[in-house]
């Protein structure tokens, strides 16, 4: 008999084949077609493993699914992925995929800040519509070199942003509620400061951090307002660690250039999305990871997970 692994979110089936690819003999992978919570609680009934993307599994999911014996999520931001405490209560042990990750995501910043310093989308969208800003843009668009860029959160993500500037000629700057061995500091040019330093000496600040209690709404309206004015503001961490009615107040004043949000405080945004509606902010729909690339990284974590799990071997990167 197959051990049944379900993949927890709706995806197409470009995604299931790619995921599909790496499902170890003696394993079928179980897929979705459709968003309801019916189909979801049906196939939960029979699942050994649960691959979690996007879906919040919660208490509800956990306890309907009475064969439940791994669950990994696709990613390293698991905080607000699962109820962490219900999967420990029922003994059932929860890993995270790290493969892939950092590298997409510091990618991905990395274009968010220039495409945001450079007014990209809005300049590629005018050029669609016959529009041609060869001289007025000038004005607005800003060049990285030369630049502060503070980096809240230096764990693999955040190094691996900080790594990459290196290229840039910018100043790098950080906080972590963690203390950084000095060599780390070192490997990627990065110089700690206390939390106020760096929201009031940066430029460019790019977020990297988990949501949790510490990091919810820790953008709000106080610590934008004490930002360098004309310092952009990119996301993509999570949607909760920025209070979005303060983001958008101070990117329509004028305060703050511009900015770039690869995750919301709702996914998907409630329509009409103010931001839309601004051509300093460029927006992408929370795939700062989602990288054919990292996919395959990510899905060769989670069914080495699998296999070990089969094999009686030690499950890596467990979270409980």
């Amino acid at each position: 008999m197959l051990h049944k692994i379900l993949y927890f979110a709706l995806a197409d089936q470009a995604l299931y084949d790619l995921i599909g690819s790496h499902v170890p003999e003696g394993c079928e992978l179980v897929t979705l077609s459709s968003d309801s919570d019916e189909e979801r609680l049906a196939r939960l009934a029979e699942a050994e493993v649960i691959v979690l993307a996007g879906k919040h599994l919660d208490r509800r999911y956990i306890e309907a699914a009475p064969h439940l014996k791994l669950v990994n999520f696709q990613g390293v931001g698991y905080h607000d992925a699962a109820d962490i405490e219900t999967l420990k209560a029922h003994g059932i042990p929860f890993a995270i995929a790290p493969g892939g990750t950092a590298e997409g995501v510091s990618e991905h910043t990395i274009m968010m800040i220039l495409a945001t310093y450079k007014r990209l989308a809005f300049m590629d969208s005018e050029i669609r519509a016959g529009v041609w800003h060869a001289h007025d843009m000038r004005p607005k668009c800003r060049q990285l070199y030369g630049k502060v860029v503070g980096i809240l959160g230096l764990g693999r993500i955040g190094r691996a942003v900080a790594s990459r500037l290196q290229a840039f000629g910018v100043k790098v700057i950080y906080n972590d509620i963690a203390a950084i061995p000095p060599e780390v500091e070192a490997q990627c040019g990065a110089e700690a400061v206390s939390f106020d330093e760096l929201v009031e000496r940066s430029d460019v600040l790019t977020l990297h951090v988990p949501l949790t209690e510490l990091t919810a709404d820790i953008m709000n309206a106080e610590t934008i307002a004490r930002m360098k004015p004309g310092a952009i503001l990119v996301n993509c961490a999570r949607g909760g660690v920025v209070n979005e009615p303060a983001l958008l107040a101070a990117l329509q004043s004028g305060h703050l250039a511009g900015a770039g949000l690869d995750v919301r405080a709702s996914e998907p945004p409630k329509q009409p999305d103010p931001f839309a509606t601004l051509e300093n902010v460029v927006m992408t729909p929370h795939v700062a990871p989602g990288t054919l690339d990292a996919m395959h990284m990510k899905m060769a974590d989670v069914f080495e997970n699998v296999r070990r799990l089969y094999a009686g071997e030690e499950i890596r990167d467990r979270i409980v």
